[in-house]
């Protein structure tokens, strides 16, 4: 355990990453660290390995960005025919033809964001997908399935699959590597059902001399494709849905007992040939077909147009699934493969009080992309009409620091002389310099806008435009 925690808690120091841990900082400090307090830095990590090692992490990570990269192009597109760069799009409104464009674009995002919605939690109201009220998909599928735990009814979503994981191997990894009591380590008391109703129900249909099995099917119901990127079948859409894959996966098990895996002893050795039977009962496509369909798709894109730093390291955990199937889906099991995984695939930094801390060397086009992110998503929040409420009722535009509340992001603003958001017709209030090696000086906001070939001082801002519906 000392190894380990050593491993896991070493010094933290300055750049960050995508990981929020809700509590005070000190807390998760190596001299400060409890088991609680590791079980949950242990339980946010998992969802990073989900993110790196499965189809859906992929998926999810990469739509935004293609969804909100399409919509940035084409506002681009219209700026000679609107005197310049407006937002939001709804400010796109100099001629009828140019309006109507931009409330397309608008609907573009908003379905695809509705559709990764509808894959990941339940929503109120909605438990078909034609009260989503989509473009492409007007049939009335069930979005997710129905199961039944402890004589109440509930919806299963894709939230109950990440969540009930990642608690099994938290509770795995107290028990199994921290060494805590198997009553203390399994305690439930005041956990939501969130992280325990597809466990409970998994064992209700396949008993609990399955419970080992849980996480296995947990990852292989995240293994979808993005072929065909729209579903045009209900069997293709529960297909490609985390929650409906882990309700079918379950019954197929629950119904065929002989297909079973002993995970005493070298179960690794069996593992592929037990996912592809149980994939194929459900006609459900291969687990080395899906790996190898994400693999080729990042292997594509780095030849043309290139790769991020992050999507490297998602190629190489690609890479490390297909040579190891079973690697992140119950590694708690041996302290060997947990070790592999944290010293190849450590999470870089955390966000624990609005401020980022370091958890390993970060090269600076890690940072690069990190920050440059974080700009980019505020600045596609404010495009689509979601600015924060200080910057709607000024007409600003707000940073990425200063839109998620990164406390230490900005050297201006924790000096106080920025504060994160301003008027664009004044420009950037911290102005945007180059040194001599070619790096960013000033505000790396202000760098966003250089590479997109935005003059600040051109953007025209009004929140106050809206849509006709």
């Amino acid at each position: 355990m000392d190894s380990f925690l050593n491993a896991t808690l070493g010094t933290f120091f300055t750049p960050r990453l995508e990981m929020r841990l809700f509590d005070k900082a000190e807390k998760f400090s190596r001299e400060a660290a409890t088991n609680g307090n590791l079980l949950t830095y242990f339980h946010e990590h998992v969802h990073y390995f989900q993110t790196l090692f499965t189809g859906y992490g992929h998926i999810q990570w990469s739509s935004y960005r293609q969804a909100s990269g399409f919509t940035f192009r084409k506002w681009k597109e219209m700026w000679p025919v609107m005197g310049g760069p407006r937002i939001p799009l709804a400010n796109c409104n100099t001629r009828l033809d140019v309006h109507q464009y931009a409330h397309f674009l608008y609907k573009v995002f908003e379905e695809q964001n509705k559709m990764n919605q509808a894959r990941f939690i339940t929503i109120p109201g909605a438990k078909t997908l034609d009260a989503l009220k989509l473009t492409l998909i007007t049939q009335s599928w069930r979005i997710n399935p129905e199961i039944t735990i402890a004589q109440r009814a509930r919806e299963l979503c894709t939230k109950d699959i990440l969540e009930g994981h990642a608690f099994f191997l938290e509770r795995s990894f107290g028990n199994q590597i921290l060494g805590m009591p198997q009553d203390v380590a399994w305690d439930r008391s005041g956990v939501p059902d969130v992280y325990t109703a597809a466990y409970d129900w998994f064992v209700e249909r396949c008993g609990e001399s399955a419970s080992e099995l849980f996480p296995i099917l947990c990852d292989l119901s995240l293994q979808i494709s993005w072929e065909p990127l729209t579903p045009s079948t209900e069997e293709e859409w529960r297909a490609s849905n985390p929650s409906w894959r882990f309700y079918l996966l379950t019954n197929a098990l629950a119904a065929a007992p002989e297909i079973f895996i002993d995970m005493e002893g070298d179960w690794q050795e069996r593992y592929t040939a037990f996912c592809d039977q149980l994939l194929e009962r459900c006609q459900f496509k291969g687990l080395n077909q899906i790996l190898s369909e994400r693999l080729q798709a990042l292997t594509d894109l780095e030849h043309h147009p290139g790769i991020s730093p992050m999507q490297r390291i998602m190629k190489k955990a690609l890479e490390l699934r297909i040579e190891q199937p079973w690697i992140s889906v119950y590694p708690t099991g041996t302290e060997v493969e947990l070790m592999e995984l944290f010293e190849e695939f450590r999470i870089p930094a955390v966000l624990v009080e609005g401020r980022y801390q370091a958890q390993s060397p970060v090269n600076a086009d890690m940072v690069t992309e990190l920050i440059g992110e974080l700009h980019y998503q505020a600045f596609n929040d404010q495009l689509l009409g979601s600015p924060s409420a200080s910057a709607r009722h000024t007409n600003s535009i707000e940073c990425g620091f200063s839109k998620f509340k990164v406390f230490n992001g900005c050297p201006f603003q924790v000096s106080g002389e920025c504060i994160g958001r301003f008027d664009p017709r004044t420009g950037l209030p911290i102005a945007l310099l180059h040194d001599s090696a070619g790096n960013i000086e000033g505000c790396t906001f202000g760098a966003l806008f250089q590479s997109s070939g935005i003059r600040v001082e051109d953007l025209l801002v009004d929140y106050g435009a809206r849509f006709d519906t």
